[in-house]
């Protein structure tokens, strides 16, 4: 169950991605049902084991939807699965699931809205947390509860390896234009003469238009609402993607990057990747293996790590080649929903998930206050 779902009427955002990504890898193993809100109530079958209901909400705000019906399509469900952690569905989806019998699982994607959550702690009609990574999991929410970090994944068929190990040599941020994705930096880092393909969303006016005065005399392009044959095509060409997540002067990225998936779109499509040492980043990117880690808020090491690429097609190569084998050995659709299928079954049997080296106590990871 997710507040909201994938689709320009709703967000067009990693969060809303996951979950439709892991229900459709989910179905090849299970009965799936999605379960969202919109202004319209639709239900469709996707395929023999996986059902997308979306649910008229009854509210105005987007992330604060409500519908009576919930109930109705979580009886009967063994495992219950959310998305988002502080938000209305999650908390009346993890009561509702206790209540019947279910487990209850809650893989928090970041952000949040008004939620009960916020002065009643639903953790305890949880059966554990599945966090998207490790740093998500150092603050989860509530009391102690079981974890199993699942990460995120990229489907290898619609993000094929690069037909041919070259590039044309430029570089591209891929994801929503905000300033928490720190493209002001990566602007202002970019070598001269490089090109630039800033490729995503413009949910922030003032900030594209900043960003377009800072790209003055240099080769960036803005592709806004592109399609995803057009990104693939985009990655498969590109030397590397930035992803240029800053911190704030405590040297925090906090909720905002608690897993990159454009990185590893980029990785299996054979695209080093330039990121911040921060956040889940360093999770993802292996340093001198898949690209590189770089300080962040810092325009002259990204200008640095991309002049090298440029300027050494031997590294490149191998970085390249490098790079898909990190996504196909642990970053695919159908891995991470192994490692949900392990926590739920474990649930089943012990009623926590089992004391696997993946699995931990949520104190010992610190609790959000």
């Amino acid at each position: 169950m997710t507040p909201t779902y994938f689709a320009a009427e709703s967000y067009l955002g990693g969060g809303e991605r996951f979950a439709e990504e892991l229900a459709r890898a989910m179905a090849r193993r299970a009965d799936v049902k999605l379960v969202s809100f919109g202004r319209r109530a639709r239900r469709e079958r996707i395929g023999p084991a996986y059902e997308r209901v979306i649910l008229r909400s009854w509210s105005r705000q987007k992330m604060v939807p409500f519908s009576p019906w919930l109930g109705r399509e979580l009886r009967g469900a063994d495992v219950v699965h959310c998305h988002q952690y502080y938000v209305l569905p999650t908390f009346l989806a993890a009561l509702l699931g206790h209540r019947q019998g279910s487990r209850v699982f809650v893989s928090d994607l970041g952000g949040g809205a008004w939620t009960p959550g916020f002065h009643v702690d639903q953790s305890r009609w949880i059966s554990g947390h599945l966090p998207i990574s490790d740093y998500a999991a150092r603050t989860l929410p509530g009391r102690p509860r079981p974890y199993r970090v699942i990460f995120c994944g990229v489907d290898l068929e619609r993000y094929p390896r690069r037909p041919v190990p070259e590039h044309d040599g430029s570089a591209v941020s891929l994801g929503r234009i905000l300033p928490h994705k720190g493209l002001h930096f990566l602007i202002a880092g970019l070598p001269p003469g490089m090109t630039l393909h800033v490729v995503g969303s413009a949910l922030d006016a003032a900030y594209l238009e900043r960003l377009r005065a800072l790209a003055a005399g240099k080769d960036v392009r803005f592709h806004l609402g592109l399609a995803d044959a057009a990104v693939i095509a985009i990655l498969q060409r590109a030397m590397a993607l930035v992803h240029p997540t800053p911190v704030d002067p405590g040297g925090n990225a906090r909720e905002h990057e608690l897993f990159g998936l454009a990185p590893v779109e980029a990785m299996a499509c054979g695209c080093p990747v330039v990121a911040s040492r921060a956040a889940s980043l360093p999770e993802i990117v292996e340093h001198e293996r898949t690209g590189f880690l770089v300080p962040p808020n810092d325009p002259p090491a990204i200008a640095a790590a991309l002049s090298r690429l440029a300027g050494d097609p031997g590294l490149w190569r191998q970085l390249s080649a490098q790079a898909r084998r990190r996504v196909e050995t642990r970053f695919t659709w159908d891995q991470v929903a192994d490692r949900c299928l392990a926590a739920y079954a474990a649930a089943a049997e012990t009623g926590v998930p089992s004391a696997a080296p993946t699995v931990a106590s949520a104190r010992r990871a610190g609790e959000r206050p």
